[in-house]
């Protein structure tokens, strides 16, 4: 197992997909995190949507709260005061959160302020490449599984309904005394999970997230006792992550791991002055999912780790968003600590 977040090599996903698939199997497997390369998003597409955000950012607060975040949505603005992963503090950044469809054709089409709104064509284009990374990603991680390859694909579907959003993020400076408080709780962003399937993390220059490492195997945390490890920006490079619903479909084989976004300083020496911009596709299955375990994850060398919970997708992000703990949202059987071997080739 490598001592830190895998790379996986996607210029070869066409020619050589058994070879691409076992690497990302691997890579979630045991770290629930990787970094690709030679993806097929362009750099300067990447670029302008830094630029975008940098110019939404800039304005006036009244100008940018002028959609401010509405939960039934998941889109909007959330200012520096909002509530945190926790529920119970702030995290010191700033996010606008646009949903899957940021076109008024569409029923639950996002409400976008100036710039964002003058830029809804460059915002749709770049949602639609990522979501054709992400198909072909959920494809073969499926097929290197053993499982058909629309196993995944057949509940993200991009004209259907679901929770899929688009964040665009600014930390901005903090002050010494929020950098370093005297029971050392603030973060950027708190510990936490992914609540979908995937993640895909766009940096550029300025990090600041750290993973929990493999060799922690219980699906709770205990805080102040675990190291993190950074992951460095890599910024011609897409962060992806696991979220929750994978960990579960596939009965603990892949990992949703625990995740934070820590100060600039404990990074970058004496330069808590810099700001941050990330952005983030987070995708999530279809509304009516109904979540339960794949079948055929029942397989020798894998330990499951879940059971059906009767719910579909959007009631368990409901649960989610009123604050239920992930152990009791997702069912996880606490007493089963061992964490899945990864599979032979």
């Amino acid at each position: 197992m490598p001592d830190n977040i895998p790379i996986v090599d996607f210029a070869q996903a066409s020619k050589l997909p058994e070879i691409v698939g076992k690497d990302l199997l691997q890579a979630c497997a045991d770290w629930g995190f990787f970094y690709i390369k030679n993806h097929p998003i362009p750099q300067a597409d990447v670029e302008g949507i830094f630029e975008l955000e940098k110019r939404f950012f800039a304005q006036p607060l009244e100008v940018k709260n002028t959609v401010p975040y509405f939960p039934p949505k998941n889109a909007g603005y959330k200012p520096r005061t909002f509530a945190g992963i926790d529920n119970t503090k702030s995290d010191p950044r700033e996010a606008f959160s646009i949903n899957k469809w940021p076109t008024a054709a569409h029923t639950h089409a996002s409400v976008l302020p100036p710039v964002l709104h003058e830029a809804r064509p460059q915002i749709e284009a770049f949602q639609k490449k990522v979501q054709a990374l992400n198909r072909r990603l959920l494809e073969l991680i499926a097929h290197a599984l053993g499982l058909p390859r629309d196993q995944f694909t057949a509940c993200h579907s991009p004209d259907q309904e679901n929770f899929d959003n688009f964040d665009l993020m600014h930390y901005p400076p903090i002050s010494k005394t929020e950098e370093t408080p005297a029971d050392g709780t603030v973060y950027r962003i708190s510990p936490h999970t992914d609540w979908g399937s995937l993640t895909y993390l766009f940096q550029q220059d300025v990090g600041g997230l750290e993973v929990r490492p493999p060799k922690y195997t219980s699906p709770s945390l205990s805080l102040g006792a675990e190291e993190w490890i950074p992951a460095p920006v890599h910024n011609t490079m897409i962060l992806v992550n696991i979220g929750d619903m994978l960990e579960f479909w596939t009965a603990g084989a892949l990992k949703s791991t625990w995740h934070r976004v820590v100060p600039n300083t404990r990074l970058h020496g004496d330069t808590g002055g810099i700001d941050r911009y990330a952005f983030a596709y987070f995708v999530h299955p279809n509304r009516d999912t109904v979540l339960r375990p794949i079948e055929g994850m029942k397989r020798e060398g894998w330990v499951p780790r879940y059971r059906g919970i009767g719910r579909t997708a959007a009631e368990h992000i409901a649960a989610r968003i009123r604050g239920e703990d992930r152990i009791v949202s997702m069912q996880i059987d606490a007493d089963r600590t061992a964490r899945t071997v990864p599979m032979e080739a």
